[in-house]
C-alpha cells in the first residue's frame, strides 16, 4: 500500500472516531440530564401512575440497555431518521423541513447583506487608515459584533414595530391574506426585514 492510501485510510479511521465520539456525546449528555422524555410528558399533561410511564418508556425504548439505544441512536442517524418530536407528534424530519424554507431564506438574505455591506465598509476603513471613516466603521462593527443578537432584535422591534410601526412584529406572512405574487412577496419581506437585519449587523 503506498503512502497515499496509508494517508487517506488514516484520515477516514480519525474521521470515523470523531464521528462515533460525536454521536456518543449527543447521546450521553441527552441521557446524562435529570428525567427522561417520559418524566417531561407526564409533567406536562399533570402526571400519571407508574404503570403508565413505564409502558410509555417501553414504547419509546427507554427501557432498554443503553448501547441498544445507542446503537438504534446511531443507525436511525444513517438513515436520516432524526427520530419522533413528542411534543409536536409528529417526524423530527418534518419538523426541520417545514422550517426549512423560512430559515434558508433568512440566512441567505443575511448573508447576502452582511457580505456586501462588509466589502464596502472595509474599503471605505482601509482606503483612510486611522481616519475618522476608519475609526466610525470600526467602532459600529465592533458594538454589531458584540452585542447580543436577542437584544439587538428586541431594539429593533421596539424601534421600527412599536414605535414607529413600519414592520411587523413577527411572523412569516400575514395570516389570511391572499395577495398576488408581487404584493405576497413585499409581504414576505416586510416580515423578514427585522430579523435579517440583526443577523446581518451581527456577521
Amino acid at each position: 500500500m503506498n503512502a497515499k492510501a496509508q494517508f487517506v485510510l488514516r484520515r477516514l479511521g480519525r474521521s470515523a472516531v470523531v464521528i462515533v465520539g460525536i454521536l456518543l456525546m449527543n447521546f450521553l449528555l441527552l441521557h446524562l440530564a435529570p428525567g427522561d422524555v417520559v418524566s417531561v410528558l407526564a409533567g406536562e399533561s399533570g402526571g400519571a401512575d407508574e404503570g403508565y410511564l413505564q409502558q410509555l418508556r417501553a414504547s419509546f425504548g427507554l427501557d432498554r440497555p443503553l448501547p441498544l439505544q445507542f446503537i438504534d441512536y446511531s443507525f436511525g442517524l444513517m438513515r436520516l431518521d432524526l427520530g419522533w418530536s413528542f411534543r409536536n407528534s409528529m417526524p423530527v424530519s418534518a419538523l426541520i423541513l417545514g422550517r426549512l424554507p423560512a430559515t434558508l431564506l433568512l440566512t441567505g438574505f443575511a448573508l447576502g447583506i452582511a457580505i456586501v455591506l462588509g466589502i464596502v465598509l472595509g474599503v471605505a476603513a482601509s482606503r483612510r487608515p486611522n481616519s475618522i471613516v476608519d475609526n466610525v466603521i470600526s467602532v459600529f462593527s465592533l458594538i454589531a459584533y458584540a452585542t447580543p443578537m436577542f437584544w439587538l432584535g428586541l431594539m429593533l422591534v421596539v424601534l421600527f414595530s412599536l414605535k414607529l410601526g413600519w414592520l411587523p412584529t413577527s411572523g412569516f406572512s400575514t395570516i389570511g391574506a391572499d395577495l398576488p405574487h408581487f404584493e405576497a412577496a413585499l409581504d414576505v419581506a416586510r416580515h423578514a426585514a427585522l430579523p435579517v437585519m440583526t443577523l446581518a449587523l451581527f456577521y
